[in-house]
């Protein structure tokens, strides 16, 4: 069974605060005599569901291109309940109770509840949500092994308001030989994703030389 964990991408879309925003021009116009109707699009490479590549951070890190080809699986991947505060950080302590259960994953997803605002108030899900504290890269390297994707159900792993902590974050998790992508604004709203190991498929949006890429996101549960 797929579940689709990524959000459609819309001028609507929240975005991190200082993102340029998403927006949508007429090319060609019908209306206008010409043969067919096109837009113009312009957006942020970490505009809604999108994946982190190490050159985000890393001045040699490696590419959206190298890293997701044209599409990247990932399996067994765990969604763990982490309901935390605002504006908190989530610590090793918060993870630790989960030490057991995902000591072999290859992809850990995070959620935090924030989803349930991203409709219904942008501006919380955008500034106040939970972020990762930078010591909890180097605890997940040693207790999943085989870790190359964390996800989030947050505008991103860092809040704006602590900017220095997500920049370390940020590079204790990409900065690395073996580098753990991130996938933010994730969709981790569905039930059925708790308590079982399922794949994960990533399909890049846009496959480039980029930092970052918008993508199409499922899992596929047991």
């Amino acid at each position: 069974m797929l579940k689709r964990i990524s959000y459609p991408l819309t001028p609507q879309s929240p975005l991190y605060p200082g993102t340029p925003e998403i927006t949508r021009a007429e090319g060609k116009s019908i209306g206008r005599g010409d043969s067919a109707n096109t837009s113009i699009l312009t957006l942020s490479s970490h505009a809604g569901s999108h994946i982190d590549a190490p050159l985000h951070f890393c001045t040699e890190g490696r590419t959206t291109r190298e890293i997701l080809k044209d599409r990247l699986t990932i399996s067994p991947v765990y969604c763990i309940d982490l309901p935390v505060k605002p504006a908190t950080g989530i610590r090793i302590r918060d993870l630790e109770p989960y030490t057991r259960q995902i000591a072999g994953t290859k992809g850990l997803l995070i959620r935090t509840g924030m989803h349930r605002l991203r409709a219904s108030d942008l501006g919380r899900y955008c500034n106040d949500h939970p972020w990762i504290h930078p010591e909890v890269p180097a605890f997940l390297r040693t207790t999943c092994p085989s870790l190359i994707l964390l996800g989030i159900d947050t505008i991103s792993i860092s809040n704006p308001q602590f900017r220095s902590e997500g920049r370390q974050c940020h590079r204790a998790f990409l900065c690395h030989d073996n580098p753990i992508l991130l996938a933010e604004d994730l969709d981790l709203s569905d039930s059925e994703l708790s308590d079982v190991g399922f794949s994960v498929l990533i399909y890049p949006w846009i496959v480039d030389d980029l930092d970052g890429v918008p993508i199409l996101a499922f899992a596929e549960i047991p």
